[in-house]
């Protein structure tokens, strides 16, 4: 007996169902099964047609929701300690690399006006203490 091969179709740009239309609840669900790693990033991009940096953000933005959403209280009471001091310390790196991204950015910000007030000779910041009009 043959096995019946299933075809399974490549997720393009035409055919994939597009992001922005995707509700909260479904957005969730992806970034939770990416989180409790059920799917890789790039697995769920796959499965999802859906660009590895748009679950990425998905996964930040809904990083502390899962944590201390409507059920949180209960999942984490469930847990024991070290389950949750796992999921914390996860939760602190994850943090952590947020402030260090924010904090490279704001002196990339910082040394692109030092360059532009050198170069085009004017200033851009404001002077501390002058009254606005």
């Amino acid at each position: 007996m043959k096995a019946k091969a299933i075809k399974k179709t490549k997720v393009t740009v035409q055919n994939r169902q597009p992001w922005g239309r995707l509700d909260e609840k479904t957005k969730e669900k992806i970034a939770e099964e990416v989180q409790s790693g059920l799917l890789s990033q790039r697995g769920a991009s796959q499965k999802y047609g859906i660009p590895k940096s748009t679950i990425g953000l998905w996964r930040v933005k809904h990083n502390l929701v899962t944590l201390f959403d409507r059920q949180g209280p209960n999942k984490l009471l469930q847990m024991n300690e070290s389950q949750e001091s796992k999921l914390l310390l996860k939760k602190i790196e994850e943090l952590t690399k947020a402030l260090e991204d924010a904090q490279l950015k704001n002196i990339a910000l910082e040394t692109m006006i030092e360059v532009a007030e050198s170069e085009l000779h004017i200033k851009i910041r404001k002077k501390r203490g002058t009254k606005q009009s």
